[in-house]
């Protein structure tokens, strides 16, 4: 037994051993962290080295060490982590080897001076004769109620249809044809309407996401986690499937692109057989999914233009992304075939690159992308920009695309920014749900506060009233667009009565509560408008 103990205490010892020491690996997160947030608006107040391991997927030849810590850090003025085109969350991750899980107290809609952050990161150390030499973050691998019906007190339902029949005794005996008619048909509605909605209270609405592992799969149950609306979310191929499901009637609601959206309500693109589905509505903008063109670091691929006659890696037939990747490569004078094209999923898009059977991967996808920041540990990657012309075609031909800037940071290595173009990331309905129930949805998902990261969803922290109008492709619902406004009213209605408090307290023009919120601004009434410096330019409508 003494001696099984003594081995179980030499195996953690050597577990833990190893890497960098503690002041050494500070130093190092510290830095990576001011790429990510300036270092004035942060401080850091703990931070504890949590042990290591031999990294077994090191390239051939190099001895490496993946090291733990866990930390905490003390805003000193107000960040909105979810800000569209800033660093944010996904430079936070990515700077500190988080996963979404592994970070708590980024807030939707923006954090103040004085919150605390939590992390527990991981950061990748390689062995050098002179010592241990960081080399990137860790990459990071995904794990593998309803709403209350009305009593019957006073003013629930046997009040609402006590009020009913005092309207129809109201009417006189010999009411027209054209009375009952109308009487019997919005009757027949309400009942409809009820016995439809309680269906959905007690089995859940059905939202159809994504893949197993997902950014779609995990934003829709970071949403809906807190019970308060019950949704069903469904394993699907991804956006086309999604918008075919909820054509059918097998989904209330969808997570889709932009652009994909835009062409199943006119019936283009792989949507040509089906025709246009003009009962297609928006419920809002969720986050941007910019496109990526990745490369590797030691091939001399400059320009998209460049990729001709190159191995490009499209995404699966009939995907969303494959067919925005298309209209990128036409955008700049390409063609299906001036490429040689394989349609791969993303992961094994990203795997042939890593074993050099592909040259480039084009990939729609939001920030970050974890499959993109584990081929990055071990095969240093580039993102090609999209040329200016290129841009402006593509914004101006489709309602779904917006000029877009992944920012310096957004992943390990990539040190400036990169301009392409995003399609949001949209959550769709159709005209089958009752504006009492989109009105509902509306508030839950855009409500602030939440801590999504700690969720699973690193996207969903980018969700916001003033960013649920970027890039829409298809018109809006009513009872979301009503909804939206309001919330938004309501935002810029308490920002300024902080303010009015704020400047009675302090004359000073540094003061925090002088300065412009990171956030973006409050929306106009008739259209939020996007932050000059957090969030894309591009249509709204």
């Amino acid at each position: 037994m003494r001696v099984l103990l003594s081995c179980l205490f030499l195996l953690l010892l050597s577990a833990c051993g190893g890497g960098p020491d503690q002041d050494t690996l500070r130093a190092d997160i510290e830095a990576q962290l001011h790429q990510a947030v300036p270092a004035n608006a942060v401080e850091i107040t703990a931070f504890q080295r949590m042990g290591s391991q031999k990294d077994l997927d090191a390239p051939e030849g190099e001895s490496r060490r993946i090291v733990y810590f866990d930390m905490e850090f003390r805003l000193l003025e107000d960040v909105d982590f979810g800000a569209w085109g800033s660093p944010g969350i996904s430079g936070l991750i990515s700077a500190l080897g988080a996963g979404p899980r592994g970070i708590e107290g980024i807030t939707s809609g923006g954090n103040e001076a004085g919150d605390t952050i939590s992390a527990h990161g991981t950061a990748v150390y390689r062995e050098e004769d002179h010592g241990w030499v960081h080399v990137a973050a860790a990459g990071f691998q995904p794990p593998v109620v309803a709403p209350g019906l009305i009593s019957d007190s006073p003013g629930g339902p046997l009040a609402a249809l006590g009020a009913i029949r005092e309207v129809l005794d109201a009417f006189p005996r010999d009411t027209s044809p054209e009375q009952n008619r109308i009487i019997e048909e919005e009757l027949a509605r309400a009942h409809s309407h009820i016995r439809a909605r309680l269906a959905r209270s007690l089995s859940g609405y059905s939202l159809a996401a994504g893949p197993e592992h997902g950014q779609y799969l995990r934003l829709a149950r970071a949403l809906f986690s807190d019970g308060g609306i019950r949704t069903v979310p469904l394993v699907t191929s991804g956006g086309t499937e999604n918008l075919r499901l909820l054509r059918d009637g097998k989904a209330n609601l969808a997570l889709v692109q932009g652009d994909a959206a835009q062409d199943a309500f006119e019936g283009t693109g792989v949507f040509e057989e089906d025709g246009p589905n003009s009962s297609l509505r928006s419920v809002g903008s969720l986050y941007p999914e910019p496109i990526h063109i990745l490369v590797r670091s030691a091939d001399d691929l400059k320009t998209v233009k460049s990729l001709r006659g190159k191995r490009v890696a499209i995404g699966l037939k009939e995907s969303a992304s494959r067919i925005t990747a298309l209209r990128v490569l036409e955008a700049h004078g390409l063609n299906l075939e001036d490429i040689e094209a394989l349609e791969l999923s993303i992961g094994d898009a990203l795997s042939a690159l890593q074993q050099n059977e592909v040259d480039a991967v084009i990939q729609v996808i939001g920030t970050p992308a974890d499959a993109i920041r584990m081929l990055q540990l071990n095969t240093p990657l580039r993102l090609l920009p999209l040329s200016s012309e290129a841009v402006e075609e593509l914004v101006n031909a489709r309602d779904g695309y917006f000029s877009y800037t992944i920012p310096a940071g957004s992943y390990p290595g990539i040190d400036h920014d990169i301009a392409t173009v995003a399609t949001a990331a949209i959550l769709m309905t159709d005209t089958s749900l009752s504006e009492a129930e989109i009105e509902s949805l509306t508030r839950h998902v855009f409500s602030s506060g939440h801590d999504y990261s700690a969720m699973g969803s690193a996207q969903a922290a980018q969700i916001s009233v003033h960013t649920s109008r970027i890039g829409l492709s298809v018109p809006m619902h009513a009872a979301a667009d009503r909804t939206l406004k309001g919330m938004a009213e309501s935002s810029r209605s308490a920002q300024e009565s902080v303010s009015a408090l704020d400047s009675g307290s302090t004359d000073n023009p540094q003061h925090p509560a002088a300065q412009p919120s990171s956030a973006a601004p409050a929306a106009t009434q008739n259209e939020p408008a996007p932050s000059e410096t957090t969030a894309p330019t591009g249509k709204q409508q």
